[in-house]
């Protein structure tokens, strides 16, 4: 029994099972001691996960030797690809100095000042270890400068599982989520990405301290945001003396060197990081206003001061990565060599999926490929395309086929290509053969869903 299979057996599962008899083991054991046997809702997944022995550059392995082109890229932290050798000198050589002072040190005020040096709108940087952690504390210093208590997401965000921002990040967005309080979740207002229901929450409610969402839009740019968002939100919380905040924990760095911020020219009060931000090792980062990062110094106010400790804030070799790579960012074109490595997955999918006449496509902007298949998309291109012209909720789930969806995920691990629930984080280590070999596991795994009757 592998779990929580519940599904129709088809070849492409059997397959599966039959490549990973290790993987299955593993599983086994993995049961008995974590929830799901896995240790993030992600990585779930029926019949059971795939387990990884290494890794190098674009490729990973796994326990029973299959070989995957890797996009999955650590949940979108690896820009440079696995185990870049630049990052992983100055992992080695921070590690034999020591990994935990317990205290200061000077590699973190050289990673903020590489983060204030890329980021147009960090006059200050306060590190965390993660960036749930930095969303947490965005709030926080939000609702203590404002004075206010409640804040605003945008239905489908994602911004971790804090109780602040846990509610609305799948359909049906009222619906309560378990373990947070009425009187807690009550304070989060959800709306869609429309400037007129935000206006409206805004007008009839002078509690609003900010107001965060992915700027890239829903699930790093599963669902874009309508034209001229961004700055019509802006202009709202000018209006109404309302902070913004960006949650540029998956866009950080990976838009360009200086997230969508810097693309957009639009600057958020408060912006929060993670994932590239310490070169694939855990770390986040709130970055912005001066007059609001400063809540937390000794010097302010006790009465609005923000009390923030973290044993493993900056840690030294997180601290090591992330200078190691925010160097790599600033000083190179790794953001526009994936970008572009990107483009390319996108157009040649797009143009397999004309060629071969099966409903769907791939969209997406910088260096994410979102894929969708089994839904008629009115304005399918055989090139590259940002937005497909599909309802939102079609967006958001890539599709209303999920068992094809699942299938199509399981088979392209078949073929050798890891995805990220349908979507590649494409690094500047993915190369010209990396996308040849993606495009024929493409073509395979279409046949042989084809065969099954899916398509």
């Amino acid at each position: 029994m592998m779990g929580h299979l519940t599904r129709e057996l088809s070849a492409v599962v059997d397959r599966y099972i039959q490549q990973r008899p290790r993987s299955a083991e593993i599983y086994q054991r993995a049961v008995e001691d974590l929830p799901d046997g896995v240790t993030h809702d992600k990585r779930f997944m029926t019949p059971f996960p795939t387990y990884i022995q290494r890794a190098k550059g674009s490729r990973k392995w796994d326990v029973d030797g299959n070989e995957y082109v890797d996009y999955v890229m650590g949940h979108g932290a690896l820009l440079l690809g696995h185990c870049h050798p630049e990052v992983t000198q100055a992992v080695v050589e921070q590690v034999q100095k020591f990994t935990h002072p317990g205290g200061s040190h000077e590699l973190e005020v050289e990673w903020a000042e590489l983060v204030k040096s890329l980021i147009p709108s960090a006059e200050k940087v306060r590190f965390t270890s993660s960036g749930t952690e930095a969303t947490h504390m965005a709030i926080r210093l939000a609702r203590a400068y404002t004075g206010r208590k409640k804040i605003v997401k945008l239905e489908g965000h994602f911004h971790g599982w804090h109780d602040g921002v846990a509610k609305a990040q799948t359909p049906p967005y009222d619906r309560k989520t378990p373990g947070i309080p009425d009187e807690i979740s009550d304070l989060t207002l959800v709306s869609p990405a429309k400037l007129e229901s935000i206006e409206k929450i805004f007008s009839s409610d002078r509690d609003i301290a900010a107001i965060i969402f992915e700027p890239s839009g829903a699930s790093y740019g599963t669902v874009p945001l309508p034209e001229g968002f961004v700055q019509g939100l802006k202009d709202l919380c000018d209006r109404y003396g309302v902070l913004l905040i960006y949650d540029e924990v998956v866009t950080g760095f990976r838009w360009s060197p200086g997230g969508v911020q810097a693309l957009a020219g639009i600057k958020p009060d408060l912006t929060t990081l993670a994932k590239i931000l310490a070169g694939g090792f855990p770390g986040g980062a709130v970055a912005g206003r001066a007059d609001i990062l400063d809540l937390i110094s000794h010097a302010s106010d006790p009465a609005k001061r923000i009390v923030h400790q973290g044993t493993f804030n900056a840690n030294p070799v997180s601290a090591a990565a992330g200078v190691e790579c925010l160097k790599i960012v600033g000083s190179s074109d790794v953001c526009q060599q994936a970008a572009s490595k990107a483009a390319v997955l996108r157009s040649r999918l797009n143009e397999k999926f004309e060629d071969l006449q099966i409903p769907g496509c791939a969209y997406g902007e910088s260096s994410i490929c979102h894929i969708i298949i089994g839904e008629e998309v009115p304005n399918r291109v055989r090139g590259d395309l940002q937005r497909p012209d599909l309802p939102e909720d079609v967006l958001r789930t890539k599709g209303t086929n999920q068992q094809l969806m699942w299938l199509f995920d399981l088979a392209m691990m078949n073929e050798g290509v890891d995805l990220f629930s349908g979507s590649a984080f494409v690094s500047s280590y993915h190369t010209d053969e990396d996308i040849d070999l993606t495009i024929d596991a493409f073509v395979k795994v279409v046949s042989e869903l084809k065969n099954e009757g899916y398509l």
